[in-house]
């Protein structure tokens, strides 16, 4: 039979300082039990998770317990009661989850983190004490774990000192002993139980709220709200999402930082590309050049990311006897990745950036005018009209450029139609409070679908022409034997290969999409604004954002 284990809490004393409470609690029971004390020991408990709480999500946290010169990290089982499922000694502080050793820890940890990094989410440091618990033979019948945990001070914050916490520990075989020393310590100190894991404890009192970051758009709009108001909603959110990004793909501590950053930037392109009428035309022109820069300059880091995390399954589409000669195109690539990183940071950390972003928030701080704006004539209007009119517009322009490509359309045309689904996908989203939740959820799903499928043909087209541009380039360089061109080149085969094979199922996946169910739901749902029988479902140069 596992031995039980039951958590106490004791609030710290008003008058006595941590030391001195600890040394009281240890005299008090050692007044009344037969304890041998072992010697105390500093520790520190460090809790770690992603930026966006992926561990806390799926209902696990992971500790980094340091006492005694020894490092462990556990894995523990927030559904119940923070248990231990996993722990494994470590040399180092976590990071990457493919940089931890091979264990129980990082089998666990591996498919719920993902590419994310571990990030310190609340350190706490303090004093361990334990008392065994003895009979009459000298024989350990129970042991009483004591912790005086404290979050130190920073620069923002002072120390926060936590309840003494008691952890009472049954030893097998000595039932009867343990439910003993637990009354007898329930009638000797000011126990309470504790409540909450250490883990959610350690948050509050670093002033952590978990689950506090995520990039998904959860907007709560009112329908009536004036048009102008609401879309500066919506952009000061995609805004939050970006500046909290940009210290993690400045200081490159993973790719996903710089994706979100990305897309942040080209949710703002688009919605002030989409969401026509409601803001001064000439700052909205002038704003969605200077977001075109931001997109610019981070797309040489996020083109290499995106290689760099498709390599091991790059090297699984080759022949085995071709694998290993691709390797010095990762050396190249990861050359070339430290190079496009410190111009990425010195532009995040330029004048250009930093004006930007103090400019932007200034104009989404700034009130709604009362008279309306040049190009801002539906800025009063409400917002659910303007909703449904871009939103039905948007729908057909999708529908008639889809029906219109025939297995003889050139490229530019596919390429075009996902840009315009990107755009349908972005407004709802944008919007999709003021719509039924189950209606617009099943038609973002659908766009994501047909998405997927012209984002594979498009990056598809655009990774073979890039991989082809980098073997002349490491060719003429020197930097590629005969056999890594050779895979290189049976490598650009393969992914136009997959290229057509995304292209012959495009037919079914738009028709699957383009049925009268789903074009009934749009109907219902956005067609009062539809165009007029006279207005053209789409204006020439409306297109591109």
């Amino acid at each position: 039979m596992t031995p039980i284990a039951k958590d106490y809490v004791l609030t710290p004393s008003q008058d006595d300082g941590a030391a001195q409470q600890m040394d009281a609690v240890v005299a008090a029971i050692g007044g009344d039990l037969r304890c041998a004390a072992e010697p105390g020991t500093e520790i520190r408990r460090c809790f770690y998770d992603s930026f966006e709480w992926s561990l806390y999500l799926a209902g696990a946290a992971l500790e980094e317990v340091t006492a005694d010169g020894r490092r462990e990290l556990l894995w523990q089982d927030l559904a119940n009661d923070a248990a231990v499922l996993a722990r494994e000694a470590v040399a180092a502080e976590p990071g990457l989850a493919d940089e931890l050793p091979p264990g129980p820890v990082r089998e666990r940890l591996a498919p719920v983190l993902g590419v994310r990094r571990l990030l310190p989410m609340a350190v706490l440091v303090g004093t361990r004490r334990v008392l065994r618990v003895l009979n009459e033979d000298d024989k350990t019948v129970a042991r009483i774990l004591l912790e005086q945990l404290r979050v130190p001070a920073d620069e923002a914050h002072g120390e926060v000192l936590l309840p003494l916490r008691l952890e009472l520990t049954g030893v097998r075989g000595y039932p009867r002993e343990l439910e003993d020393a637990d009354l007898r310590l329930k009638a000797l100190l000011a126990l309470e139980p504790a409540r909450a894991p250490l883990f959610l404890s350690a948050l509050a009192a670093a002033g952590r709220r978990p689950g506090g970051y995520s990039s998904k758009l959860d907007y709560h709009l009112d329908p009536a709200q004036r048009a102008d108001a609401a879309t500066r909603t919506i952009l000061r959110g995609l805004l939050d999402t970006l500046e909290a990004n940009i210290d993690g793909t400045r200081r490159n501590l993973d790719p996903e930082f710089l994706h979100d950053l990305r897309v942040a930037t080209r949710r703002t392109r688009s919605a002030l590309g989409q969401i026509k009428g409601v803001l001064p035309q000439a700052s909205v022109d002038a704003f969605k050049a200077h977001f075109a820069w931001l997109q610019q300059v981070t797309s040489p880091v996020r083109d290499l990311d995106v290689y760099l995390l498709a390599f091991p399954a790059l090297k699984a589409d080759l022949p085995v006897l071709l694998r290993d000669d691709l390797e010095p195109l990762k050396d190249w690539l990861l050359a070339r990745y430290a190079a496009e990183q410190r111009i990425l940071a010195d532009a995040l950390a330029g004048e250009r950036f930093v004006a930007l972003l103090k400019d932007w928030r200034a104009f989404l701080d700034a009130p709604s005018p009362n008279v309306a704006d040049v190009g801002a004539k539906d800025a009063a209007t409400p917002i659910k009209t303007v909703a449904d009119k871009r939103v039905w517009r948007m729908f057909k322009r999708v529908r008639q450029e889809g029906r219109a490509i025939t297995d003889a359309s050139p490229p530019a045309e596919l390429h075009e139609l996902r840009k315009s689904c990107k755009k349908l996908r972005y407004l709802m989203e944008f919007f999709q409070s003021l719509y039924p939740d189950d209606d617009v959820k099943g038609l973002i799903k659908q766009a994501k679908v047909l998405l997927d499928n012209l984002g594979g043909f498009q990056d598809l087209s655009v990774q073979a022409t890039h991989l082809r541009e980098t073997a002349a380039a490491m060719q003429a360089e020197g930097a590629a034997s005969l056999g890594t061109l050779l895979s290189m080149g049976a490598l650009i085969g393969h992914m136009l290969d997959q290229q057509q094979q995304a292209r012959r199922d495009f037919a079914r996946i738009f028709a699957g999409f383009d049925t009268d169910e789903n074009a009934a739901v749009f109907e219902r749902l956005f067609a009062r604004g539809r165009a007029r029988p006279d207005e053209p479902e789409s204006k020439p140069g409306e297109a591109g954002t």
